[in-house]
């Protein structure tokens, strides 16, 4: 390991010391730094520390510390020390997020990662690259414009802390109900998600799986102490919307790392569902799960793509047969999935048990219960299909796997199994409800029968493939991301003409260019206009 993963891993350590004191003390620290301050108007910057933060910048942490040893299998080795500083760019810009109190100090936090995340998605430097980039910045771009609004609509109130939001009007909550939306890629600003996948592996296992799209997520369950029903109601319609397109699209597609990031997406609707039946405390229990093992799988999945030179899962094999590859892969989905003694099904069974309890809509409610049945169904399916044992006839296929790639996977392997239990008994997030037993087979009977779609789903067909075209298109959300940007880019040409270009549209150079085309015009011409032109300027004269 190096100096940098080391350091990261300590403090992570001594973070989680401080978050388990706090929770069973049940106390936190509150800080204040006045920055204006004119007769009644003042203005500072706040951030919070209780156990809640702490425990999420161990995780953001002790997750990056990993990354780091594994970068320095999967990046070139001339590479690593600008690598590193990015992923530290990243942490930094998450921690100060994490630590925001107000929205002043989370707007710092927010535009500093999503320029972080710009800057990673692009760093294979290509035409691919900078599209998804571009969407992914300008994606995130309309969260920071919500924000930003937000900040200048609650100079009404002078109060922009977020423990305070009971004095935030329904406007703000709904600006940063958006804003969190476009962060956690919901509908319909999903489309973002896929695309910023385009990142080399290690920065997918860590921006784009478990900490940049749960800043979102985090900044909801900060606001959602008084928060109004309407927001309730919203956030419950667009996650279960998100989670049904992103599971049926998942089941479709065959790019590896696109099928992780959509269950990724699928995921984030749960969180979000989780609070819009007032669960926080499940919400924020699920994130924590997730983001091991999600980044978890990531790493597995980099490992295949780097040995097997491919990311569509239909050309993979899996030719260097790698044990502790496949099984922590497995371990991974049935944590996904929510297998029974797996950290996910701790944070998942309670979740939906809440909503059965909480006696919501009943389209939602099954819409949720579909989800876990995708669920099932794409990552049996993906289990399939990327690890087929075949022989490949490739002069680069033998084994580059090492230290560095092998020691971050099984010292994180073992979070997929202790991890609820561990969590659970520390936060104790809900009771145990006792149902009648048709309601609680109901979530076996959905993963069993999600197992048997994702074996008839590993077939071809031509029903098969044309079923597929709405969801590999994530039912159209792709026109909101791509087309109307291309409407949009007349007006960015004129803006970025005025903007950047003003001294040579208007300044002497266009002068002189335009002075010089009326030398160059015919003396017979100039008489003639005028001529006409005087004609024309006596008309109203002659008619008075």
């Amino acid at each position: 390991m190096n100096f940098n993963s080391m350091l990261t891993m300590s403090i992570s350590l001594i973070l989680l010391s401080i978050s388990m004191f706090m929770l069973f003390n049940n106390t936190f620290l509150y800080f204040t730094i006045p920055m204006e301050n004119m007769l009644s108007f003042q203005v500072q910057l706040s951030s919070m520390l209780d156990w809640m933060s702490c425990l999420f910048m161990s995780t953001v942490l002790m997750i990056s510390s990993m990354i780091m040893v594994f970068s320095m299998y999967y990046i070139p080795k001339n590479e690593h020390k600008q690598f590193h500083l990015m992923l530290l760019m990243f942490i930094l810009s998450m921690m100060i997020l994490i630590l925001s109190n107000n929205l002043f100090l989370m707007l710092l936090g927010w535009d500093m990662l999503g320029v972080s995340s710009y800057i990673l998605v692009i760093y294979y430097q290509n035409w691919s690259t900078a599209s998804c980039g571009s969407i992914t910045l300008l994606t995130n771009r309309i969260g920071d414009i919500m924000i930003l609004l937000s900040i200048s609509m609650l100079m009404l109130t002078l109060s922009w802390e977020l423990n305070m939001n009971e004095m935030f009007p329904l406007l703000i909550l709904i600006m940063l109900m958006l804003a969190s939306c476009t962060k956690s890629a919901q509908f319909p600003f999903s489309a973002w998600l896929p695309m910023a996948m385009s990142a080399p592996t290690p920065i997918s296992a860590l921006v784009h799986s478990s900490t940049l799209v749960t800043a979102g997520i985090y900044l909801m369950i900060r606001i959602t102490t008084n928060i109004h029903p309407f927001i309730l109601i919203s956030l419950m319609f667009i996650s279960s919307i998100t989670a049904l397109y992103a599971g049926l699209s998942a089941n479709w597609e065959q790019d590896l790392k696109k099928i992780i990031a959509l269950s990724t997406l699928s995921q984030m609707a749960m969180m979000m569902f989780a609070i819009s039946i007032k669960s926080s405390s499940l919400s924020y229990f699920h994130l924590i799960i997730h983001a091991y093992f999600k980044s978890l799988m990531f790493m597995c999945a980099g490992i295949l793509i780097h040995e097997s030179s491919y990311q569509d899962m239909r050309l993979m094999s899996n030719s260097n047969y790698n044990p502790s590859i496949n099984s922590t892969l497995a371990l991974t989905n049935m944590a996904l999935m929510g297998l029974p003694f797996t950290s996910g099904f701790f944070s998942k069974d309670n979740i939906i048990e809440f909503m059965i309890n909480s006696k919501l809509e009943t389209t939602l409610s099954l819409m949720m219960i579909l989800s876990i049945g995708m669920t099932s169904s794409y990552s049996l399916r993906m289990m399939y299909l990327s690890s087929k044992l075949l022989i490949k006839s490739k002069p680069d296929s033998f084994n580059h796997t090492s230290i560095y790639s092998n020691s971050p996977m099984m010292m994180m392997s073992i979070m997929p199994l202790i991890l609820g239990t561990s969590m659970l008994w520390m936060m104790k997030p809900q009771n145990m409800f006792i149902f009648p037993n048709h309601y609680k087979f109901l979530i076996t009977i959905t993963l069993i029968m999600g197992f048997m779609t994702g074996m008839l789903l590993s077939f071809k067909s031509f029903i098969y493939k044309s079923m597929g075209q709405f969801s590999l298109s994530l039912w159209f959300t792709h026109i909101i991301s791509t087309k109307l940007f291309n409407r949009w880019f007349p007006m960015m040409i004129i803006s970025f003409n005025n903007d950047k270009n003003w001294q040579e549209m208007y300044g002497p150079n266009n002068s002189f260019k335009q002075t010089m085309k009326s030398i160059m015009i015919p003396e017979s011409t100039k008489s003639s206009t005028l001529m006409m032109l005087l004609m024309i300027s006596l008309i109203p004269i002659m008619m008075i």
